[in-house]
């Protein structure tokens, strides 16, 4: 059913004489409309009526879109006359996510809401990649990896807000891409200046591929507290490095900065991690930033046997095993939750 009462009295503050206000109300591009579900669009649409300087209501949330309104809205779409209430702004967002460049594009959207897009579409595709790790699933979160380093390099301090989002959603669900998330934030932390793309991209992959060979562990062994693990299923576990680096090598994954963290992410300074016991300066910076990042991450996650624990103290922790992490890389840690005054607070 179309909705199409008469013209919606809105107070006079929020018209201009020529155009809605912007902040309110913003224009649906054509592009828009193909991201949204073909027989039922989520949000409500308006049209600009010129004549009488107001918006009236063309399409209720949730109606059926047949062929006849679909053309409609194109056309109003088209002339710059298709309107949608930013009070609704989530739900128009979670429709743009399949589209990943029309979000990027979209003028509707701040930098928070296009992180949010980014973010949302990055969980899905690493998401893709450890249910299936074939090469089209690779090429697939390869792409977005890229677009998330172009954009940080567009403007660094994006970063700060991808750790905003990381520290609003804490979740085990989400652990493996937070980690990721921070590893690459942690990593921009520690170079101090300017990274260009093709150094970014190949590290900021391998941060989101780090834990690949968990792929090859059951979800029953990696739900389970390591206590309970028994010696066989603790070996299972700890191979899962070498898994990954397998799984690498399948898919001809040979940059150091992708292999590095996928291999290392265990170790540990003092000899106590695995899967080769390296030491020290044997543990590349890559592998000590992802093992700086896993850690963290496992403890701000809110976990059925462990409970999260505030982010700085979770820093806190970190910095003080200066037998097992990189100290460098745990102050660099700690200085960038400071720099984010929602999670320094």
């Amino acid at each position: 059913m179309i909705f199409m009462p008469a013209d919606l009295d809105l107070p006079e503050e929020s018209l201009c004489p020529d155009e809605p206000n912007t902040e309110e109300y913003n224009q649906v591009d054509p592009c828009t409309l193909d991201c949204f579900p073909d027989h039922s669009y989520p949000v409500d649409l308006y049209r600009w009526r010129e004549s009488a300087g107001t918006l009236s209501p063309i399409y209720r949330c949730g109606a059926e879109v047949h062929t006849r309104l679909r053309g409609t809205l194109y056309a109003l779409s088209e002339a710059g006359k298709l309107f949608f209430s930013r009070n609704q702004i989530r739900a128009y967002t979670e429709c743009l996510s399949r589209n990943l460049d029309a979000a990027l594009d979209d003028p509707n959207l701040t930098w928070n809401e296009k992180s949010h897009v980014l973010i949302e579409s990055l969980g899905q595709r690493q998401q893709a990649m450890f249910q299936q790790p074939m090469p089209q699933e690779l090429d697939n979160l390869d792409r977005i990896v890229e677009t998330l380093c172009l954009y940080l390099i567009e403007d660094s301090t994006r970063m700060r807000r991808v750790v905003h989002h990381v520290h609003c959603t804490p979740l085990a669900a989400r652990q493996r891409l937070n980690a990721a998330l921070m590893a690459l934030a942690i990593f921009l932390e520690c170079e101090g200046e300017p990274v260009p793309l093709e150094r970014m991209h190949p590290v900021g992959l391998g941060f989101f591929l780090f834990d690949i060979g968990m792929s090859r562990v059951s979800r029953m062994l990696s739900d389970k507290k390591s206590m309970q693990l028994v010696p066989s299923e603790q070996r299972r576990v700890q191979e899962h490095p070498l898994a990954g680096f397998e799984i690498a090598g399948r898919l001809n994954l040979v940059n150091p900065e992708i292999v590095e963290p996928i291999i290392q992410h265990h170790e540990r300074l003092n000899g106590t991690g695995y899967p080769n016991r390296l030491r020290d300066r044997q543990i590349g910076k890559l592998g000590r930033i992802a093992g700086v990042a896993d850690s963290y991450v496992a403890m701000i996650t809110d976990r059925p046997h462990c409970p999260a624990r505030p982010p700085l103290h979770a820093a806190a922790e970190i910095l003080k095993q200066d037998k097992v992490y990189d100290q460098s890389v745990a102050r660099k840690l700690v200085r960038l939750l400071n720099a984010v005054p929602s999670v320094a607070s």
